[in-house]
């Protein structure tokens, strides 16, 4: 009987080819052309989350869809560089794009964004991916296909993984009323970004959120941008600041960066909490130092080594 592979974490989520221009003069507008200094193609969305832990040492399973097109070809292959295991990984005789174009400009970013119909066998792939491996934590890059989440947490419980969840900007967020209780019965680290945090708890600060928060969840973790980070459990809530790395070039994908970098410390060195927020920030500000969310995410070794210096 063949063995199934084993994994530190399995991550859901979609693939992106993120298109990125940089040097911006200034913001588009109608009827003009403007020009900027550079572009770069790379992978986004849960790429950045795996290829991040991947740097880290981190053994993870990525049940990503591809399809036969150009945009699919070039991030599996950008996937299969950083030596990220694709064993889980389903291929299907079709386009399959997932195409965002960048403009960052002073410190933001706009993005325009296209992608093709999800194929039928998304849902399906991803519950039977948990099935052809074993792994000790499940995360979810976003909410966006929240009827199937509660089904993927179940199945890890069950395994006895933890679990976490990011949120991303999706349309609960903007729902007057939704049953957030309910959505986060089965998820032990929920990860927004401090926008996110506010809409849904309906609070207008870092800590009255988070508190909140702390009624659903068992962990939250709160990225607060250059205001660093916030991490609540055991009714406290305790803040890091964040990692000063130099100038900012690109923000696109630094809060997956920083996912990847926290969960690395509570999954592999079991760190304390506050060691794991500190970690998040140091991958998430070396992340915003270059062009694409994991183009500057750091080894181990390198973590480590900004970690002795945090703070000065």
């Amino acid at each position: 009987m063949t063995e199934l592979p084993h994994f530190d974490i399995v991550c859901i989520g979609d693939y992106f080819f993120d298109l990125i221009y940089t040097g911006l003069p200034e913001f588009p507008v109608l009827g003009r052309e403007i020009h900027s200094q550079d572009v770069t193609s790379t992978g986004g969305a849960m790429f950045i989350t795996t290829t991040s832990l991947r740097r880290l040492g981190v053994r993870v399973g990525w049940p990503a869809i591809f399809g036969n097109d150009s945009y699919s070809h070039f991030v599996k292959e950008l996937a299969q560089q950083e030596g990220i295991d694709l064993s889980l990984v389903k291929e299907i005789p079709c386009p399959y794009r997932r195409i965002t174009t960048s403009l960052p400009l002073n410190g933001e970013r706009a993005y325009v964004t296209y992608v093709d119909q999800e194929p039928e066998e998304r849902d399906t792939h991803r519950l039977a991916s948990l099935g052809r491996c074993t792994f000790d934590h499940l995360h979810i890059g976003g909410l966006q296909t929240i009827e199937q989440i509660p089904d993927l947490l179940k199945i890890a419980k069950a395994r006895g993984a933890t679990t976490s969840t990011d949120c991303q900007d999706v349309p609960h967020l903007y729902r007057s009323h939704c049953e957030w209780r309910e959505i986060f019965h089965y998820v032990d680290i929920f990860m927004p970004n401090m926008r996110e945090a506010m809409m849904v708890t309906h609070q207008e600060n870092a800590i009255d959120a988070v508190q909140h928060l702390l009624e659903w969840v068992k962990i939250v973790v709160v990225k607060d941008g250059a205001n660093g980070a916030w991490v609540g459990f055991d009714g406290q809530v305790i803040h890091a600041p964040a990692f000063r790395t130099g100038s900012v070039v690109d923000t696109t994908g630094a809060g997956d960066c920083f996912n990847a970098g926290f969960l690395y410390g509570y999954l592999i060195e079991k760190a304390p909490l506050e060691r794991c927020l500190r970690y998040g920030n140091i991958c998430g500000g070396l992340s915003v130092t270059g062009v694409g969310g994991a183009t500057h995410a750091p080894s181990q070794q390198q973590l480590l080594t900004h970690l002795a210096h945090y703070g000065d």
